[in-house]
């Protein structure tokens, strides 16, 4: 099986790269190269440069992409409308047309973040999405020619976990904040579900192995405000939580506004899957774990 990975140097990417190809040739792409190894091959260009892209897959021949590139700097997309646009909407058409014409099969990584956040529980599938930003808007387009073609399935998701060097997760901006003891602002009033970005990789994995299509959430059990993530952080970490301000969203003048609940119910892949899914403890766990295997990140 041939897999492609765009946005291969990202953190989903490069945990999906490592992951996929102990036992599956991977051919990532990037502006730049990631984690290099046996089974990984690199193109790096523009993915926005749509020669390009198709040169690349019609080279590539993949039997399944894995779309994980895009602009995670939300209020960048407001300031970069057309460029949000091309990447997350022009790239997919191109992919999924490509894909739908070769028997392909197309897995996007879209956001929790297509809703408005005016519910007060957790959002399922078949709820009505109403994007408040461009890089929600962007993404929820993007949706549409994935879910228009037969072997395409758009999982929506908000994964923490460890970036490459130079960038830097919500996550690991809470955990360096909490070791610097620096002021820390979260939000009481934003709530999310967030999945490790390893056990994600993992549910792909068990996804490609054994096809799923349509439009799933993918995401933890449960859900947690920022707040309470940070506060839960400390307490795993064992690191004083002092320097914790309980914020509100609605006093942070953002470019772009941000829905307050963007929790999502798994509960249709979880029954698909025949599988539990993490709960935001035990993605805090496993971040842990990783950090205790690598000590110099507590440096």
């Amino acid at each position: 099986m041939r897999i492609g990975i765009t946005g291969a140097s990202g953190m989903l990417g490069t945990a999906l790269v490592t992951r996929l190809s102990k036992s599956i040739q991977v051919y990532a792409t990037s502006r730049g190269k990631g984690i290099e190894g046996k089974n990984i091959e690199w193109d790096c260009y523009d993915l926005t440069d749509i020669p390009l892209l198709n040169i690349w897959l019609n080279k590539v021949k993949p039997d399944v992409v894995v779309h994980c590139a895009a602009i995670v700097n939300v209020d960048l997309c407001e300031e970069n409308v057309d460029l949000a646009t091309k990447l997350h909407v022009e790239t997919t058409e191109v992919i999924a047309n490509y894909l739908d014409a070769n028997n392909g099969r197309l897995i996007y990584i879209s956001t929790d973040s297509v809703f408005d956040g005016k519910k007060q529980t957790p959002y399922n599938e078949t709820d009505l999405a109403n994007p408040l930003n461009i890089y929600a808007n962007t993404k929820l387009m993007g949706e549409q020619p994935v879910l228009s073609i037969v072997n395409g399935l758009v999982l929506r998701t908000n994964i923490i976990g460890r970036t490459k060097e130079g960038d830097t997760s919500f996550s690991e901006w809470v955990i360096r904040g909490l070791i610097d003891n620096a002021p820390l602002n979260l939000f009481y009033d934003v709530h999310f579900s967030p999945l490790h970005v390893d056990e994600l990789s993992l549910i792909i994995e068990n996804i490609i192995e054994r096809p799923v299509y349509g439009l799933y959430h993918c995401a933890s059990s449960d859900n947690i405000s920022k707040y309470d993530f940070g506060v839960q952080m400390a307490k795993v970490f064992g690191l004083s939580d002092s320097n914790i301000n309980r914020a509100s969203v609605g006093v942070i003048d953002f470019k772009a506004e941000r829905p307050k609940n963007m929790a999502l119910s798994s509960e249709k892949l979880a029954k698909k899957l025949k599988r539990d899914m993490f709960s935001a403890i035990d993605s805090i766990k496993l971040m842990k774990c990783q950090y205790d295997k690598n000590t110099r990140l507590l440096n």
